[in-house]
């Protein structure tokens, strides 16, 4: 889509995302952004201020997709409960990250984001107020027992993260028999819920 069918933001996130994906998140640059959407070397400047800001716009904007997948797989599979909808973001949280490496990345590099960007904070708060809503679910649904429910989420959040991290590394590759992501990260998700919810 061409900047003459976006606004010019959107044509520069688009063009952010591009760049990042070629070139990574280091080698960003102000000038090869605007060259790639067709606009003054001045633009990316006057919306994003900097490499940072527009770093941080394309983070947000991962954030935002990421909260986007896991509603709708919430939605889609129809949990009858909080640990059915727990493993649903467990999947979700693991398709977003493989379908978009690169912006999954940048989500999480803190040193080249700005940490103070308001967009970028409320953005990175949508998919964890999902998990922690879901937590909270499972505590008064009583399967949670004495567990700290803090604690439970960011042992949730550790392990999809890291398993997605594992398969875009390629480390994976070679020492499990699963190639299907889909399928890993059901199984993975579903065995935490297995072990720390009590679901008799």
């Amino acid at each position: 889509m061409s900047a003459r069918q976006q606004s010019v933001p959107e044509a520069l996130l688009e063009a952010i995302g591009e760049s990042v994906r070629a070139h990574g998140a280091s080698a960003l640059s102000l000038r090869d952004v605007a060259r790639r959407v067709g606009v003054s070397h001045a633009a990316p400047a006057h919306f994003f201020k900097n490499k940072a800001g527009m770093l941080s716009a394309f983070a947000a904007q991962g954030f935002q997709r990421l909260a986007d997948v896991v509603a709708d797989e919430i939605s889609r599979s129809k949990p009858i409960d909080g640990a059915h909808a727990l493993a649903s973001i467990g999947r979700a949280y693991v398709r977003f990250a493989v379908s978009e490496p690169a912006q999954f990345e940048v989500m999480f590099r803190l040193d080249v984001l700005d940490a103070t960007s308001p967009e970028l904070q409320e953005a990175s708060d949508l998919a964890f107020r999902l998990l922690i809503a879901t937590i909270e679910q499972c505590k008064q649904e009583g399967s949670l027992g004495d567990r700290d429910e803090m604690l439970v989420a960011l042992a949730a959040w550790s392990i999809v993260h890291g398993l997605a991290s594992l398969w875009i590394s390629g480390q994976l590759e070679g020492r499990i028999a699963e190639n299907d992501i889909e399928a890993l990260a059901n199984a993975v998700s579903q065995l935490f819920v297995d072990a720390v919810l009590d679901q008799s």
